[in-house]
């Protein structure tokens, strides 16, 4: 004891190294209990120096408890961290803004160690790579008392900065990179193997920055880039120190082996072992305790949607033009990731994710928060019908009408592209993630819930379009409704309101082309020429009577129509220098897709077959009839005579040769122009019928004046 205290060692390196081979030949249960005795020896000043409980009120780093008999040699910079308490404006070394002090001490003692005992424990000891894991082990023990409840029974412990941020990173930072320092270290001077993939490999492997350079390590701990000049540098003078210590322990095995023979202990035992990684030992730790960190991530991409919901920046430089706010979202993203898995790759970026997820949701909100609100009461109708008797048959799912100002529909169309560049990205990024995190939270990354989100906003942006555009067309819709179709005698060219339709139709649809990827703006065009062409039906049973020359009219107006809804799909700009009154004039000259063509000719021939058996002379309707409307009903047929302006009991004859029994065709007659109504407009909504007293008082109008007619 007399000579430890004096930091002397009572036998040469050699004579030490034999009796580590003797605690071999006793067992392998001696010799771990001798390197777990000695590692504790060496590491009680550094819990006397470091442990939380010794730097609070009621005790401190000065309270040593008395020296127990032990295998450790008295080493000379033991307590210079405690002399250095003074000066520090933080005395307390154990707390999280001083990690750096526990690995400069550790460094120190390694020093130290390492000239107390030159070459004495066999290579397969790895009694460093023990001593560091022990000291990381209680790097991490205190670290969790530092994390511990303001409420608890160690509340006393609780480190003043567990929720600043910028210290919580920075020891978070310390910790790994200490790791990765001790990791190259073991490596490099003992030849340690690591159970990281490296075992049974000739080549070493380097440890990385968070750029993913290669590092070096100074005697202080820092770390350099290996490529720079002082990395280059450190890099030499530790192989020079190398070849020293190399022939130093070749000339101290040769004086040793001269006064005694040790041929008879196995030398074959120095193979390495491959033993458990270091890194994540200590940091691991700060896994549970990350939550500041992940909140101001949050609050950062939080700060950012706020900005978004101003911001109508577009970026056109990729494949679709975007809101600016998007690709800055995922730019913050991608570099938060980045951030993270630097430092870890386990519970804190499955944390992280959880956020994405949830500032991606209120994204998509944020984006449809830009489409402009659905009207009521009597802006909500087209030409003097409801949604319902628009969509009716349609089956388009849309419920609301949108007054979309002139210009803005360019908006609503970045908004459906920011939507579709999310909804990809969002694809790319669960991949990133499954990829950086660790393996047994890969199964947990599923973002389809986002990319739904984002689907939606589009489905509603489409929507939006079509309703939009419909809703311009209503003054159209409006003047065919007045036209007194009754008393038209002449047939000329289109009516005014095809070509005020033409004029609201094909500006709106060229820009959404120029803006939408194709296969929107082909569902765009299939759901816009279902409602039109159920709107224009709608419109033309709500008449009261449409005389020969008037159905010939309104066939005219059809064909003008139907050509440009064919071309709908390839619209083109029109050509201002030589501008046309005609609308099949001024469309494209590429076809349509096939799908399309068939679903808006079907359309338009159900208005054609109306309107030919409209101006079927009456004794050849029922014939015509059942020829072209193939399927027609009864009710089918009341509208036709109804709009020919058949009398009660003339259209009564016709359903008794129809086939329907003469009480009910005689019922069914009663009241006509009430059921006529009722029968489009049942689905209507309640409250738009009592608010529209303009419509009611149009038709109670209508209705007088025809009763003098």
């Amino acid at each position: 004891d007399e000579i430890s205290t004096r930091g002397m060692i009572p036998l040469p390196p050699a004579s030490l190294n034999d009796a580590c081979h003797v605690l071999d030949a006793l067992g392998p249960s001696k010799r771990k209990e001798f390197m777990k005795v000695f590692c504790a020896d060496h590491l009680e000043p550094y819990a006397q120096l470091f442990h939380p409980k010794k730097n609070t009120s009621s005790g401190g780093a000065n309270s040593v408890t008395p020296q127990k008999p032990s295998f450790k040699i008295m080493l000379s910079n033991e307590n210079k961290d405690e002399k250095e308490n003074s000066a520090l404006s933080n005395p307390n070394p154990a707390s999280l803004d001083q990690i750096e002090r526990r690995y400069a001490w550790y460094r120190r003692m390694l020093r130290e160690l390492d000239e107390a005992f030159p070459s004495v424990f066999p290579k397969y000891w790895n009694m460093e790579y023990h001593m560091t894991h022990a000291f990381l082990s209680e790097c991490a023990a205190h670290i969790l008392l530092l994390f511990s409840s303001k409420e608890g029974s160690n509340k006393a412990l609780h480190d003043r900065d567990c929720d600043n941020v910028s210290v919580l990173l920075k020891a978070l930072q310390k910790t790994m990179l200490f790791e990765k320092e001790m990791t190259a270290w073991l490596q490099r001077e003992y030849g340690t193997c690591f159970d990281d993939g490296s075992a049974g490999k000739k080549e070493k492997k380097s440890v990385l920055g968070e750029d993913g350079e290669p590092l070096e390590f100074d005697l202080s701990g820092k770390a350099v880039a290996a490529g720079s000049a002082e990395g280059i540098r450190i890099k030499y003078e530790r192989q020079m120190n190398d070849r020293k210590k190399r022939e130093q322990t070749m000339n101290q095995q040769q004086d040793g082996n001269d006064d005694l023979d040790m041929t008879h202990f196995n030398r074959n035992n120095d193979a390495p072992i491959v033993v458990p990684p270091l890194i994540g030992v200590a940091s691991n730790s700060f896994e549970k305790f990350m939550s500041p960190y992940i909140a101001l991530e949050e609050e950062n991409m939080d700060e950012q949607l706020r900005g978004a919901s101003l911001d109508a920046t577009v970026d056109s430089r990729g494949e679709l033009p975007v809101f600016t706010s998007s690709t800055n979202l995922f730019l913050y993203i991608k570099n938060s990731i980045t951030r993270c898995t630097t430092l870890t790759k386990g519970k804190t970026l499955f944390l992280l994710y959880r956020a994405f997820q949830r500032t991606l949701r209120k994204y998509a909100k944020v984006l449809a928060s830009k489409y402009p609100s659905a009207l009521s009461g009597p802006a909500a109708a087209i030409g003097g019908l409801s949604i319902a008797g628009l969509t009716a048959g349609s089956g388009s799912g849309i419920k609301d009408i949108y007054r979309i100002p002139t210009g803005d529909e360019v908006t609503i169309c970045y908004v459906i592209d920011t939507c579709e560049y999310c909804s990809e990205t969002v694809e790319a990024l669960q991949d990133l993630i499954v990829d950086k995190i660790d393996d047994k939270y890969k199964s947990k990354i599923d973002m389809s819930s986002e990319e739904e989100a984002f689907h939606d906003v589009t489905a509603k942006g489409i929507k939006v379009l079509v309703s939009g555009l419909v809703h311009r067309t209503d003054q159209a819709f409006k003047g065919m409704y007045n036209i007194n179709w009754s008393v038209l005698d002449v047939v000329g060219e289109e009516s005014v309101y095809v070509r005020s339709m033409h004029n609201e139709v094909h500006p709106f649809v060229v820009k959404v082309k120029s803006v939408l990827p194709n296969s929107y703006f082909r569902n765009f065009c299939d759901q816009f020429a279902m409602i039109f062409t159920n709107a224009f039906y709608n419109t033309i049973t709500r008449q009261k009577r449409i005389s020969e020359s008037g159905t010939q009219q309104l066939l005219l107006d059809v064909y003008n129509l139907k050509t440009l809804l064919l071309k709908l799909p390839v619209l083109e700009k029109a050509d201002a220098s030589s501008p046309s009154r005609s609308p099949s004039k001024q469309v494209g000259s590429s076809i349509a897709p096939a799908m399309y063509t068939k679903m808006v000719t079907k359309q338009f021939q159900r208005i054609e077959i109306l309107l030919k058996l409209v101006g079927t002379p009456s004794e050849l309707l029922i014939d015509m009839f059942k020829v072209q409307w193939q399927g027609g009903s009864a009710m089918d047929l009341q509208t036709v005579m109804t709009l020919k302006g058949m009398k009660r009991n003339d259209q009564a004859t016709m359903l008794e040769i129809f086939g329907v029994d003469p009480m009910t065709a005689m019922k069914n007659t009663a009241n006509i122009n009430d059921n006529i109504l009722s029968l489009h407009d049942k689905s209507s909504d309640v409250s738009a019928k009592i608010n529209s007293d303009l419509i009611q008082m149009r038709e109670k109008v209508e209705r007088f004046r025809g009763a003098f007619r």
